[in-house]
C-alpha cells in the first residue's frame, strides 16, 4: 500500500514522515504520481473553485512586502475569519479584487502563515495585479477567489521565492482571461459598499 497523507493540524507535517507523501490539502493530491488517471478538473494549471467572498480594509502588513519581495501586496486584516481561514488550506489563489473608487482589478493572494518568514497567524495577503501610483490603506477591499494554483511551499531563498511569486502571477493573469474565471469580473460583489461575509 502507498500512503498519502493529509496533516488536520497546520505545521505538523515532520509527524508523517512514514507517509509515501505528504500534502497540504486534497486540493493538492495529484492521482497521476501514483499510476491513475488525473483529475479532470484542472484547467491551464489552476483548479476551478466555487467563489468565496471577503471584504475589508487594507492594513498594513510585515514590513516587508514592497520592501524585501518588491511586491506590492494589499494585506487584509483577518479579524472575523477565522473559520473562513480554517474551512481554506493554505494555498495560492487567485480571483478578482474590487476598490469601490479604483475599480475591479485581477488578483492572487496567498492564505496561510508564509513559511519562508514564519508568520505566526495565518494571513490574506492579495496582490493587486495593477500598478497603482499610492498606497491605499484603509480602503475597503471586496475579494471574489475563483481558483486555486497551489499549496503554500518554503522556499531556499529570497530569490527563489519572489520568482515563484512571479510565476503566480503569470498563471493568474492567463486564467482570469479564460471565460470560466472572467465572468465573475462583473459580479456584484465586487463593487457593493455594504460588508457581507461569508
Amino acid at each position: 500500500m502507498e500512503v498519502v497523507a493529509v496533516p488536520s493540524l497546520p505545521k505538523q507535517l515532520h509527524l508523517y514522515t512514514a507517509a509515501d507523501e505528504v500534502i497540504n490539502s486534497l486540493l493538492d493530491l495529484r492521482l497521476e504520481k501514483w499510476g491513475l488517471p488525473p483529475f479532470e478538473d484542472w484547467v491551464e494549471g489552476t483548479l476551478p473553485l466555487d467563489p468565496w467572498y471577503i471584504v475589508g480594509p487594507v492594513v498594513k502588513g510585515f514590513g516587508r512586502d514592497s520592501k524585501v519581495l518588491g511586491i506590492p501586496i494589499a494585506n487584509l486584516s483577518t479579524k472575523g475569519y477565522s473559520d473562513l481561514l480554517s474551512e481554506h488550506p493554505a494555498g495560492v489563489y487567485f480571483g478578482w479584487a474590487g476598490l469601490s473608487a479604483r475599480g475591479v482589478f485581477k488578483m492572487v493572494m496567498s492564505v496561510g502563515w508564509n513559511p519562508y518568514f514564519n508568520n505566526k497567524e495565518k494571513t490574506i495577503e492579495p496582490w493587486l495585479l495593477h500598478d497603482f501610483n499610492e498606497d491605499f490603506y484603509g480602503e475597503e477591499l471586496r475579494l471574489v477567489i475563483v481558483g486555486y494554483i497551489r499549496p503554500e511551499a518554503n522556499f531556499p531563498s529570497l530569490e527563489s521565492l519572489v520568482a515563484k511569486i512571479h510565476e503566480d502571477r503569470r498563471v493568474a493573469e492567463r486564467a482570469l482571461d479564460l471565460p470560466l474565471y472572467s465572468s465573475f469580473k462583473n459580479d456584484s460583489y465586487l463593487r457593493s459598499s455594504q460588508y457581507h461575509f461569508f
